[in-house]
């Protein structure tokens, strides 16, 4: 079995396909480097059974203040000591997206995340998306880091300006985010355009050795 989607490099737009073992190399490699990638004293990764339909599924807690809602009629962020949500990956990753959601009843204060209790992971594009962009804006996310803040683009406009009035006030983010990482790790640094042509998609993520 194989799946297919379209790749659009800054010259063309063409069809590239992956097998359904490549989906799941790819998907395995890339668990393994956001268990690596994270302290476990703030970041805790549970892998727990996927239902039909799902290759993945992971639940994902920060242990650092955050402020959740309790419904979509709520607008007053209340406190609590860690945040957590459910990612879903599906058949045909990294071709195909993730999802994002807390529950609906304790979601994330947040400009990004949905009254529903969906998160907005920004728009999906293959060979650059993957599981570890995600889950590191979720993780930012949860601390309150405007770094990842869609102010332009808020999934939740309600929480703009309470959002904004914690950063210029120094709540925050809620701890350094540097804090999140393990301690042999820091974060990536940012991805580095080239100028030079792609004849290729990139490759799948490879083995971490």
């Amino acid at each position: 079995m194989s799946y297919l989607t379209n790749y659009t490099d800054e010259y063309n737009t063409r069809e590239v396909s992956i097998t359904e073992e490549d989906s799941a190399e790819a998907l395995k490699n890339d668990y393994q480097e956001i268990v690596r990638k994270y302290n476990p004293k703030y970041v805790t990764i549970q892998r727990i059974q996927a239902k039909g339909g799902e290759a993945m599924h992971l639940k994902v807690t920060v242990k650092a203040p955050s402020h959740y809602l309790t419904s979509n009629e709520d607008f007053t962020p209340k406190t609590c000591e860690s945040m957590t949500a459910d990612i879903r990956c599906f058949p045909g990753y990294p071709l195909t997206s993730v999802s994002v959601s807390y529950a609906s009843d304790h979601y994330l204060a947040s400009p990004n995340v949905f009254r529903s209790g969906n998160a907005c992971i920004d728009t999906w594009i293959p060979f650059t998306s993957s599981l570890t962009t995600v889950v590191d804006k979720l993780v930012h996310d949860m601390i309150h880091d405007p770094v990842v803040s869609r102010y332009d683009s808020p999934a939740n406009s309600k929480m703009i300006q309470w959002h904004k009035d914690g950063v210029a006030s120094g709540r925050f983010p809620t701890i350094s985010p540097k804090l999140l990482y393990a301690p042999e790790l820091t974060a990536l640094p940012p991805r580095k355009v080239t100028a030079k042509p792609v004849t290729a998609p990139p490759p799948l993520p490879g083995r971490h050795h």
